[in-house]
């Protein structure tokens, strides 16, 4: 394809195209049909933008429903972590207490077989002072 031809496609492409805005230019502006149709177009579009305005406001509203919700949400489970924490921390101190107290009845088994150990053992031998 030659370039001259090429030219010619393009140009009779944007007459075309030119002609076609004209035509719909001149039926808005031009005729009582285009006239009316533009009026309907842009209460149609008034109408869009409006019910686009209220749905933004409703979905802003939920949006704030479910940041309250979440953070009530949130309070709720802090307030059961530290219920639990409480709960744990005071099992945790029983259990240590009892371990502690098995500790100490084994060191005073340990104290008493020493003591017996030695009168065996060492019962003729005078105690140092």
């Amino acid at each position: 394809m030659s370039e001259g031809s090429n030219r010619d496609t393009k140009f009779w492409i944007g007459f075309f195209i030119g002609g076609l805005l004209g035509a719909i230019i001149l039926f808005f502006l031009g005729t009582k049909e285009g006239k009316k149709t533009g009026k309907m177009l842009e209460e149609k579009g008034q109408d869009f933008l409006d019910e686009l305005e209220d749905r933004l406001a409703d979905l802003e509203k939920k949006g704030r429903d479910l940041a309250k919700q979440g953070e009530a949400l949130k309070e709720e489970v802090i307030e059961q972590v530290e219920d639990k924490k409480d709960e744990v921390s005071h099992g945790v101190v029983k259990k240590l207490d009892s371990a502690l107290a098995h500790i100490e009845a084994l060191q005073e088994h340990g104290r008493e077989t020493t003591a017996d150990l030695r009168k065996k053992l060492f019962k003729n031998t005078p105690k140092k002072s």
